[in-house]
C-alpha cells in the first residue's frame, strides 16, 4: 500500500526534474507518471476532469482512482486550470497558433502560416501600431564629436573627419590634449 509520504517524495522528486533536468534522472515508474500527469494537463485545457479521467484509465489502463489522483497530481505540478480567466484562454489560443503554424511549415501551406501568425500577432497585440516608436531621425547618420580647447577656443572634431585632418593641426590638437587646466577651463569645454 502507498502511504502519504510516498506520493509527496515522488512529487518533489518530478519537481525538481522539472525545475532542472540535469538534477537527477528519473526512474521509469516516474517517468511514466510525469508523462501521464502533462497528458491529463494538456486534456484539462480542453475537458472536464470526469472527461481527462476517463483518457487517462484507457490510455493506460489505470484504475479510476488512480486516474483521479493523476489529475489532482498534475494540477498541483503544473498549476490549477481556470477556463474563465483570461490568461487560460490566451495561453489556449497561443499553444494551437503555434501548432497550427507549425504543421503549416512543415505542408508548405502559406495561407494557413499567414493566418496562424495573424493569430499569434492579435494575440500578443503586435498588430496594434507602436504610439511611441522610434524616432526616424535617430535612425539616421550619427556623428560623433570630440571637444578639443586650442588654448583660445574650443573645437568640436568629428571622429569621421579625423583621419582626413591636417598632420599639424593633429599635432597642435594632440598637445592640447595633454595640457592640465584648471577648473573655468573644464567648464567652458562641457558647456560647448
Amino acid at each position: 500500500m502507498i502511504n502519504a509520504l510516498d506520493i509527496d517524495v515522488t512529487f518533489d522528486r518530478i519537481r525538481a526534474y522539472i525545475d532542472n533536468q540535469d538534477s537527477a534522472p528519473l526512474s521509469v515508474k516516474d517517468k511514466e507518471l510525469l508523462d501521464r500527469w502533462d497528458f491529463a494537463y494538456d486534456n484539462l485545457k480542453i475537458s472536464s476532469r470526469s472527461a481527462v479521467v476517463s483518457r487517462l484509465m484507457k490510455k493506460y489502463d489505470i484504475a479510476q482512482m488512480t486516474a483521479y489522483k493523476d489529475v489532482l497530481s498534475a494540477e498541483r505540478l503544473f498549476g490549477a486550470i481556470n477556463r474563465r480567466s483570461p490568461e487560460w484562454l490566451r495561453d489556449f489560443i497561443v499553444e494551437d497558433a503555434v501548432k497550427h503554424l507549425r504543421y503549416a511549415t512543415e505542408t508548405n501551406n502559406d495561407k494557413a502560416r499567414i493566418e496562424a501568425r495573424n493569430t499569434l500577432l492579435k494575440v500578443y497585440a503586435l498588430d496594434k501600431n507602436d504610439v511611441e516608436g522610434i524616432d526616424p531621425k535617430l535612425l539616421g547618420n550619427n556623428n560623433y564629436f570630440i571637444a578639443v580647447n586650442f588654448g583660445d577656443r574650443v573645437e568640436k572634431i568629428n571622429y569621421d573627419k579625423l583621419m582626413e585632418m591636417p598632420t599639424e593641426k593633429k599635432m597642435k590638437m594632440t598637445d592640447f590634449l595633454f595640457q592640465d587646466i584648471d577648473d573655468v577651463e573644464c567648464e567652458k569645454i562641457m558647456q560647448s
